[in-house]
């Protein structure tokens, strides 16, 4: 396999709704030299058979020139969003980019791209890219205004908890080389929505460089994350990983050209 490819995590839990349309967006969208995986993690039969139904019609309309549609990585019982990506990640062998995304779309197939492309292009040198939904000139951020304001104290807790002026932790598009990933890889446990918190700090830790990427970003109906009735739970686990991480005795080499 080329050591240029890219490997798109897709975490389901009951997603198959929003997926159907995303996923057919992706593969109009995205080059060649990228594979997607949906990580099913254990939604149970019924959900499952939908995925495998949903991934074989499409396989039979994707372009010779589109992305690899690879088979679900399936998984029971639940186990979290951390979980999903970290297993789908930990099948990128060969790949130089891990990336993943929410299966809503609320980050379009061609905001995605434009991450990617931004991360390989070099124009700053990273080893992660965290996209972030920053309201500014340029950028379409279409989100209820609950949603924006429990986000702003939920980032405002991280970066208390962690000395990490992170604007965005929680927006669902990150993309790693595989080579960073492999650092941190061994010492990754958060399974659920703080898993992004802690994927930041053992990076850091570790020595990777992260930058974060302005997006755009629509907001889709069925979230599964109540940020006014999950913060205090989701702030109690970010203090836990905080804690964790500092006690974790990691290599801190340069960056991975």
């Amino acid at each position: 396999m080329s050591m240029s490819r890219t490997l798109l995590v897709i975490p389901n839990f009951k997603d198959s709704a929003r997926l159907a349309p995303f996923l057919k967006e992706l593969i109009v969208t995205l080059p060649g030299h990228f594979s997607i995986l949906v990580s099913e993690d254990g939604s149970g039969e019924e959900e499952v058979d939908k995925i495998k139904q949903l991934i074989a019609e499409i396989r039979n309309i994707i372009s010779p020139e589109g992305p690899t549609l690879l088979e679900p990585l399936l998984h029971h019982p639940n186990s979290g969003k951390g979980g999903a990506v970290m297993r789908g990640w930990r099948e990128g062998a060969g790949y130089s980019l891990l990336a993943f995304t929410d299966a809503d779309g609320a980050v379009s197939a061609t905001e995605l791209l434009r991450a990617e492309q931004f991360m390989r292009s070099g124009v700053i040198a990273t080893d992660a890219l965290f996209g972030s939904r920053v309201k500014m000139l340029g950028r379409q951020i279409h989100r209820a205004p609950i949603r924006h304001y429990s986000g702003r104290i939920f980032a405002t807790l991280v970066s208390i908890a962690t000395g990490v002026p992170a604007y965005d932790t929680q927006c669902g598009l990150k993309i790693l080389k595989s080579s960073a990933f492999e650092k941190i890889s061994p010492h990754a446990e958060s399974l659920g929505f703080a898993f992004d918190v802690e994927l930041l700090l053992l990076l850091l830790k570790a020595g990777q460089t992260v930058v974060e990427f302005p997006l755009d970003w629509q907001d889709v109906s069925g979230s599964k994350v109540n940020l006014l009735r999950d913060s205090l739970r989701m702030a109690r686990e970010v203090f836990k990983i905080r804690h964790r991480v500092d006690r974790l005795c990691m290599e801190s080499d340069a960056k991975t050209p």
